[in-house]
């Protein structure tokens, strides 16, 4: 599906915005401030019911506002969906599609797969494991029906895991959770793993085309030592556990190491070096989710001309448009872009909170 139509209200400094889209490129040009990447913001916001750039909801909402409103359009091939998500500065939100009422966030995410592209997304590469166990996650959500159900009631059973640590002085009454801890984490570990595996050669072709230089290598690491079983650690671990509060082994615990030439990217690689590994790494997983399953993604890609050089923003911009996908980018200047502009492009100007066509 590609989203045919945007309306945002009240979102960061965009009072009202009313934007008919294009199914390919779609282009925010505008000096910094202007307002280009609270669109590209408000897109992912429809689609997870967050900001990429601000947990905190007051200070995604305009100013003087009481809640933001955020309505889509997405056009498939046979039908048509309608989607929105209101959200007040308590947190509390709403989201509706077709027209009803009580729906989830996740539902959101699973209609509209987006691949998110930053200046700050250097974290999947030089920050902590939580951010690539969340690039696995995301694959593993598209690919896998049950994933969303079993991460949520995996991080549920930690909570009380590891509340519980704090009052139990025996491993035995620690047992009814890790009953039900044990098969979620076995689980979720055995789909991250399948994906990992399944999605490396993808990721070793696309990184290839983008970094010819390094050889680069794909790791999983599930959380706990190889060939043991979880029980056996949850077991083994208790005194240190209790001692610590919190489960130290587990699948919150994974991590997903990627090498060049053998040492870590983030201690090898350039700033330059490593947005387009962060580059190849999204086009890889928005590629492998069309081919298994024949759903493209929305690729949103901030400050597009930050630290690439016109040839490595003409091979990004080529990898693109073969997805076929629908494409939101924006930069400071048109002329940064001019050249990935065809008929079915859109080219919108964004000037302090204001976008026009």
């Amino acid at each position: 599906m590609s989203l045919s139509r945007l309306l945002i209200k009240d979102f960061r400094n965009i009072e009202n915005a009313d934007l008919a889209l294009s199914s390919g490129f779609n282009f925010l040009v505008g000096a910094n401030g202007s307002g280009k990447t609270s669109v590209l913001e408000a897109i992912y916001t429809l689609g997870h019911g967050r900001a990429f750039r601000s947990l905190q909801i007051g200070r995604v909402i305009r100013h003087e506002q009481e809640a933001f409103v955020l309505h889509g359009r997405l056009q498939g091939e046979e039908r048509e969906t309608s989607i929105g998500l209101t959200k007040d500065k308590q947190g509390d939100s709403k989201v509706r599609i077709d027209g009803t009422d009580g729906h989830k966030v996740a539902e959101l995410a699973h209609l509209m797969p987006m691949q998110l592209i930053t200046p700050e997304g250097f974290t999947l590469l030089n920050g902590g494991p939580k951010y690539r166990r969340a690039f696995l996650d995301w694959g593993c959500f598209h690919n896998e029906a049950g994933f969303f159900t079993a991460w949520s009631n995996l991080k549920r059973l930690l909570k009380q895991r590891n509340a519980a640590l704090r009052q139990v002085s025996r491993y035995e009454q620690l047992r009814p959770w890790d009953k039900e801890l044990i098969p979620l984490a076995e689980q979720i570990s055995t789909w991250r793993a399948e994906y990992s595996s399944a999605i490396a050669q993808d990721m070793a072709d696309t990184c290839q085309q983008f970094l010819p230089e390094f050889s680069l290598t794909f790791s999983f690491q599930r959380g706990w030592e190889k060939e043991t079983d979880y029980a056996d650690v949850l077991e083994r671990s208790f005194e240190r556990d209790r001692m610590l509060t919190y489960t130290a082994h587990g699948p919150h615990k994974a991590d997903f190491r990627i090498r060049a030439d053998g040492a870590p990217v983030e201690d090898t690689l350039s700033r330059g070096q490593l947005k387009l590994l962060m580059c190849a790494l999204r086009l890889a997983q928005g590629e492998f989710l069309t081919r298994e399953s024949g759903r493209r993604c929305l690729y949103l890609i901030d400050d597009f001309a930050s630290e690439l050089d016109d040839a490595r923003r003409g091979l990004l911009a080529s990898r693109l448009k073969a997805t076929q996908s629908q494409v939101f980018v924006s930069a400071i200047s048109a002329e940064h872009v001019i050249d990935m502009s065809d008929e079915n492009s859109k080219m919108f100007t964004v000037e302090k909170g204001k976008i026009t066509d």
